[in-house]
């Protein structure tokens, strides 16, 4: 009997195959299924793959050394790593919009690492919020981040507006704001 059906659904993919009919697809991520996590001492190994496969030059003890502030963040599905977002406490001089030592007032936000696969679904955006969250549980009242492309002279917006990344799109859909300087151009946002 059990070989009955499997020639039967045989026959149902063949007609199929014959009528043009494409199989329908799961998708593979829903948006429930991603979790959150605050990254820990554990999670290090996997976070450096993770950043490896995308093009990150990072070494375990540069992932500790940042993940030891406690402000960093993963993404999961089945509670495997698909995303890392690092962050770190920073100051930030808002009169010449430069990066300094002191008692840190923003938390700086490292480019999401976010694998292959999992493109194109929100996880960026998830990362951020989880980490811009974090800055104003921390008491911080900005940000942060540099944008390290060259972007031509003329009004940041309208270029990444026109052809900018994904990552700066994302900036500019959360109303961060751009500043040029010599590392770059820094993205800033003020926090509640």
């Amino acid at each position: 009997m059990e070989s009955f059906k499997h020639e039967k659904k045989e026959e149902k993919k063949q007609e199929d195959a014959d009528e043009g009919v494409k199989p329908k697809f799961l998708h593979i991520l829903d948006e429930d299924q991603v979790e959150v996590k605050k990254l820990e001492d554990e999670d290090i190994e996997e976070a450096v793959k993770v950043m490896k496969r995308c093009a990150f030059d990072v070494s375990e003890g540069e992932v500790k050394s940042i993940v030891d502030y406690n402000k960093s963040y993963g993404a999961t599905v089945n509670r495997l790593i698909i995303g890392v977002g690092l962050s770190w406490p920073a100051r930030l001089d808002v009169e010449t919009m430069t990066i300094t030592s002191g008692e840190p007032n923003a938390l700086y936000l490292e480019d999401p690492a976010v694998l292959l696969a999992y493109e194109g679904r929100g996880i960026r955006r998830i990362l951020l919020k989880e980490r811009e969250k974090e800055a104003g549980k921390s008491g911080f009242k900005y940000a942060i981040g540099y944008l390290y492309e060259d972007i031509p002279k003329g009004n940041v917006s309208d270029y990444i507006r026109e052809a900018g990344s994904q990552l700066e799109k994302l900036y500019l859909s959360e109303e961060y704001e751009f500043h040029r300087t010599d590392r770059g151009i820094l993205a800033f946002k003020r926090l509640g």
